[in-house]
């Protein structure tokens, strides 16, 4: 069956098209898949910790332990889609983060000053990158190799491979403190209810476009699915998220950098010509060109982004730390990107989320967590998460098999 729109037959099945990706990316196969590996992996690491793993104490560590890797897989997650990639990742945090560190144990600059510097210093680096990739026709894998050197060859030199701190406490409070925990839900139900706000917005949206595309209204019980999926996917986490803040100190303020980093990505990502013009441009260069996206200025754009991230997970790095040290930052690059593969982010480009991303950012997070508290040593945990990556990696292989 048919309907007329415009002059042009289009299968009715088409109206509903959007509400069963939406729906799909909430509580597809990945989704689910994400939710069962959490849900064993948190009672098997609790069963075996005596019931330390599912604790409000751990979890609102883990909470700390995964802001920065989450915050730096969205931002790689959005360079991946644009079909390019960052090997320099931990060289960067790590000058960043001693940028920050002289800043305030030798500059003595106002802490406000300080996060400013630091973003500023990242966004440097970002703009030399973005330079490389677009302007000079280097592959960002080899542009980014050569920054993954240099920037740790600069902060070394700089400090003659030595430590810069401690850091004054209140600088340290940029990660490790709590709001209080009437503060905290206060924020988790104002979160909560804007974001009921924008489903409800979104659904208006919906509704015009299935009216414009079908002349038909979007059918009262996919618009109900439609609104429950996004309600109950916002719902679970914050009702967790206030579990674990209620039964410990509070919110801790990693989670409120990563809230607001995220926050900002998605709506980048899916709201903004920007995004549309990077989805495009990972999937086919040559239709984005056709298309009259400006490639170049897209790509250029997603390295300076990158680097504003650079510059916040520099501060959240030597916050937790105390101090900056030579070693800081190293692997971290692996790290996030193996987050973002993790969730869902195609490597050939073009497909994955934000989201996904962090979810793989905190999964990660939750294997660290659970092998550290049973004292599982350093090499091995190298090696399980090396073949975390390759299953993923295979899991991505089939999703695109199957795509085909």
């Amino acid at each position: 069956m048919v309907e007329k729109v415009g002059g042009f037959f289009t299968p009715k099945k088409n109206r509903d098209d959007q509400v069963r990706r939406e729906i799909s990316v909430l509580f597809g196969r990945r989704t689910l898949i994400f939710i069962l590996v959490f849900v064993v992996l948190a009672v098997l690491f609790d069963i075996l910790s005596d019931g330390i793993f599912i604790s409000p104490r751990n979890l609102s560590l883990l909470l700390r332990q995964g802001a920065i890797l989450a915050v730096l897989a969205g931002g790689v997650a959005m360079l991946i889609i644009m079909a390019e990639i960052d090997l320099s990742i931990g060289s960067a945090v790590f000058l960043c983060g001693l940028v920050a560190a002289q800043l305030t144990v030798e500059g003595n600059l106002p802490l406000l000053a300080v996060v400013l510097l630091t973003v500023l210093a990242g966004m440097t680096i970002g703009v030399i990158q973005g330079l490389w990739v677009v302007w000079l026709g280097i592959p960002s894998f080899v542009a980014t190799l050569a920054g993954l050197l240099a920037y740790r060859g600069i902060g070394l030199l700089w400090t003659d491979a030595s430590a810069v701190g401690p850091v004054p406490a209140e600088f340290i409070a940029l990660s490790e403190s709590f709001l209080s925990k009437p503060l905290s839900a206060a924020l988790l139900s104002a979160v909560f209810l804007a974001a009921v706000v924008a489903i409800f917005l979104g659904l208006r949206r919906l509704r015009q476009s299935s009216q414009l595309r079908t002349n038909a209204p979007l059918p009262g019980g996919q618009a109900a699915t439609w609104v429950l999926a996004k309600v109950v996917a916002v719902a679970l986490p914050l009702a967790l998220i206030t579990w674990i803040i209620l039964g410990f100190e509070g919110m801790p303020m990693a989670l409120i950098w990563v809230g607001g980093v995220v926050a900002v990505l998605i709506f980048v990502m899916n709201r903004t010509v920007f995004g549309r013009n990077a989805f495009l441009a990972g999937s086919s260069r040559e239709s984005a060109l056709y298309a009259g996206i400006n490639v170049k200025k897209t790509v250029f754009a997603g390295f300076v982004i990158m680097g504003a991230l650079y510059g916040v997970a520099g501060v959240l790095m030597t916050a937790r730390l105390g101090n900056s040290t030579p070693g800081l930052g190293t692997f971290l690059e692996l790290d996030a990107i193996a987050a973002a593969v993790i969730g869902g982010v195609s490597l050939r480009g073009g497909a994955g989320s934000i989201v996904g991303a962090v979810m793989g950012a905190f999964l990660l997070t939750t294997i660290n967590n659970g092998m550290s508290i049973l004292n599982v040593p350093s090499f091995a945990q190298l090696v399980i998460k090396a073949i975390i990556l390759l299953l993923a990696l295979y899991f991505d292989a089939q999703v695109s098999k199957s795509r085909r």
